[in-house]
């Protein structure tokens, strides 16, 4: 198996901040469409799309790579990525049990649609997931590699929900081999300031929260990345 192109930050409408268009298989089949090979749905704190998404992803010809964007205690943002579509959905148990329950109102933060693999309403969630856990971001980086997984800090280039913006360094003590930045070409300008480590692999996804936001070019994940041990446990596509 050779280079992959890919996108490994993309919401479903279970995220309230994502568009009702963020379904299952309408990302599936645009991603497809638009050349992808490796995807990763990534909705706030929950898992719970994961399961329609790997079948649309089958059913597409895509590799699903399972993932969850954890908002941490410091309202960082910490991408979660397995081998298992279940080991997803435990990381979401445990996450969902650590988020705050108070009062929800879908008119002000968005509906949290669990849907089904013929992109049909299932439930919805009552907590808001866009919420932060309260776990810091090493005990979510634990929790994550307990279950084989491999946690990337999302965005750090961003200036909100990033390990720069929140804590003002990058966590040498946290163990993160890679970082995903939202433009790669400030990678340079980063080590040279010191806030990213010399050599330190660096992702990039769209981020995407509606189809329009959706990749038409792609980078390429290879058998060099932190990320391709769980690549290559990923079904091969049919």
């Amino acid at each position: 198996m050779g280079p992959l192109k890919y996108d490994l930050h993309i919401h479903s409408c279970l995220s309230p901040c994502a568009e009702r268009e963020m379904a299952p298989s309408t990302i599936a089949g645009l991603c497809a469409l638009n050349g992808a090979e490796l995807i990763a749905l990534t909705d706030h704190n929950s898992a719970l799309n994961l399961p329609a998404m790997a079948a649309c992803c089958r059913a597409y010809g895509l590799r699903l790579l399972p993932g969850i964007e954890v908002n941490t205690a410091e309202e960082v943002h910490l991408l979660c990525y397995f081998a298992t579509v279940e080991a997803a959905l435990e990381m979401g148990r445990l996450l969902y049990a650590h988020l705050p329950d108070f009062p929800y109102d879908p008119e002000i933060w968005g509906e949290q649609w669990v849907m089904d693999e013929d992109d049909q309403i299932v439930y919805k969630v009552d907590k808001l997931l866009t919420g932060a856990v309260d776990l810091d971001l090493y005990a979510a980086a634990d929790a994550c590699r307990a279950l084989g997984g491999v946690p990337v800090p999302a965005h750090v280039d961003n200036d909100s929900y990033s390990v720069l913006s929140a804590l003002g360094l990058w966590p040498e003590d946290g163990g993160f081999a890679a970082a995903e930045l939202h433009i790669p070409a400030k990678k340079a300008g980063l080590e040279a300031a010191g806030l990213l480590p010399p050599g330190l692999e660096t992702l990039t996804g769209s981020d995407a929260h509606a189809l329009l936001s959706l990749r038409e070019d792609f980078p390429l994940l290879g058998p060099d990345s932190v990320l391709w041990p769980l690549v290559e446990q990923l079904p091969a596509p049919e």
